[in-house]
């Protein structure tokens, strides 16, 4: 349970780099599982399920027919035929092989979501909105601040 909080709060406090690297990161600590469990079927169908559902995840995200975008979707494509022939073989070198596919990827998309954040702080830029709630003897109020610094009603 707190793993999950966790998570959901690094989400929403994420730019836009740091939710790509946070799914491979994802990733990355699902492959290793899948190492781990290996020879444990049923935790391993699971696993695949789940590393594909974040590889269907990034191909989504890709954005026209760029050569970056084709780029993006042919290392996917190629990570998720290493990890089922990993997954058909039992061979724990596949997963690994696509561990150091998948890793200079998150390090370059990490990296530039730390410069991203901290280049947010140096123009001392908030954030666009701004929610909140009020409790009240049997009512909630929701107010939301503009970009204009005025709370507005929710």
């Amino acid at each position: 349970m707190i793993e999950k909080e966790y998570l959901a709060s690094r989400v929403a406090a994420a730019n836009e780099a740091q939710l790509v690297a946070i799914m491979y990161e994802g990733l990355i600590d699902t492959f290793n599982e899948c190492i781990t469990y290996i020879n444990k079927k049923e935790n391993l169908d699971t696993l695949m399920d789940k590393s594909r559902d974040i590889l269907a995840e990034l191909i989504a995200t890709l954005n026209g027919d760029s050569e970056i975008a084709n780029n993006y979707k042919s290392i996917y494509l190629y990570v998720n035929n290493i990890i089922t022939e990993g997954f058909i073989m039992k061979d724990e070198s596949k997963f690994e092989e696509a561990i150091k596919v998948i890793t200079p990827l998150y390090e370059g998309w990490n990296e530039l979501g730390e410069k991203m954040y901290m280049d947010n702080i140096q123009e001392n830029k908030g954030p666009k909105l701004v929610a909140g709630m009020t409790y009240g003897k049997g009512y909630v109020n929701e107010s939301i601040m503009n970009n204009q610094d005025r709370w507005e009603k929710g």
